[in-house]
């Protein structure tokens, strides 16, 4: 099974994104704060899921670059979903190790396809105690 941690202040990828895996294996989470989605992560790695970040950085300005970097420290794929002007920071967000970047205007099967492929380039990697 496989995780898809959403972070965002409204309601809006995390439903797209639980449409689109309806019929998958994959659950999707949806995290109002970043508290939420370390303890969120956490707990995914601790069972061995693989996950990716979703990020929607108009709701966390200060927070997302450090947020970014955690993720990327844990070896988790992050996708950030765009808004005007993000296409400024891009460079800055791919040097953090951001795997994905969805550009405006942005159609819902395009997070979707961004998960399904970041979830496909690695196997689940071993975080716990204990594991080889």
């Amino acid at each position: 099974m496989a995780e898809v941690i959403v972070l965002e202040k409204q309601p809006r990828w995390a439903p797209e994104l639980q449409r689109q895996f309806s019929d998958q294996t994959v659950v999707v989470r949806a995290c109002r704060d970043v508290a939420s989605l370390r303890e969120r992560v956490t707990a995914a790695l601790s069972s061995e899921k693989n996950c990716v970040g979703v990020l929607d950085p108009a709701g966390w300005p200060g927070e997302c670059l450090p947020v970014i970097s955690w993720l990327r420290s844990l070896k988790i794929h992050v996708a950030v979903v765009g808004y005007p002007g993000i296409e400024l920071l891009e460079p800055s967000l791919l040097e953090l190790g951001v795997t994905n970047l969805v550009l405006p205007p942005i159609a819902g099967h395009e997070i979707g396809d961004a998960c399904r492929r970041l979830l496909s380039q690695h196997p689940v990697q071993s975080h716990g105690k204990g594991s080889r």
